[in-house]
């Protein structure tokens, strides 16, 4: 069975079917920030060092094995179906969700078509910086028109420091806190230090912040956004906020 080809042209690995056999990755990065993202948008990003400098979590015996990523979330607001602009992990029948993946030098390009809605998504680091930037395009390819909420996600790592991230859950939740200001989301560990922005690898504070558009919401609490029970083996396929459609911090409606 064949699940993609190289493109010479374009210079990019296309993948053509998105359940692959395991998760197959590329490289985002400059010199100083890192990152790994999967044909289903999964994967982690770092500072310099992705033991001790932490961005995005990865849990390294998770199912799928490149879960959680970064994700686009869409929820039709008339019939209230939801899906992932990446194939995962929402993980809609592939009779009716169609999914191309282009890995490139340093990016990534995700489109997917489901219920007549394109979308792009693409990822990338930008020279010389220390972020990760996400662009979403979305077209309606269909004859009427359509109400639709699209919801960002991923989980920051707490504190940097991997080993402690993933295995010392209370004291990560006592030291870090996550605050929204001036609609950018931060999160800080030990939040009552005082930052210097010249000494990044001691900082420990990470922002997301949406650009485009005007923020409609937002979550800060993950079982909140994706519900603590499920009858899915994946709580992320049935998450509270697309069921429902609106985040805990309500600010605007959703976009036509």
């Amino acid at each position: 069975m064949q699940f993609g080809h190289f493109d010479d042209k374009a210079k990019e690995y296309v993948i053509t079917r998105p359940d692959t056999p395991r998760p197959w990755a590329n490289y985002l990065g400059s010199l100083d920030y890192g990152a790994l993202i999967t044909n289903n948008a999964g994967g982690y990003s770092f500072y310099k060092s992705a033991l001790s400098s932490r961005f995005l979590r990865l849990r390294s015996n998770s199912v799928p094995l490149d879960q959680p990523g970064r994700y686009f979330y869409l929820r039709d607001q008339q019939s209230g179906d939801f899906w992932s602009s990446s194939w995962q992990p929402v993980g809609k029948p592939l009779s009716k969700y169609k999914s191309t993946c282009r890995h490139g030098t340093a990016y990534t390009t995700i489109i997917s078509r489901y219920s007549s809605i394109e979308t792009e998504s693409t990822y990338f680091v930008p020279l010389g910086q220390a972020f990760e930037y996400w662009r979403l395009k979305v077209t309606n390819k269909g004859k009427q028109p359509r109400k639709l909420a699209v919801f960002t996600y991923c989980e920051m790592a707490s504190p940097w420091h991997m080993p402690n991230d993933l295995t010392n859950l209370q004291y990560s939740q006592f030291i870090t806190k996550a605050t929204v200001e001036q609609d950018m989301l931060g999160m800080a560990v030990h939040p009552y230090t005082k930052f210097d922005p010249k000494d990044l690898m001691g900082c420990h504070r990470l922002w997301m912040t949406f650009t485009g558009a005007p923020l409609a919401g937002y979550e800060t609490v993950r079982e909140r956004f994706l519900g603590s029970a499920c009858r899915c083996p994946c709580v992320e396929h049935a998450p509270s906020v697309r069921i429902w459609g609106k985040c805990c911090h309500l600010k605007r409606v959703p976009f036509e």
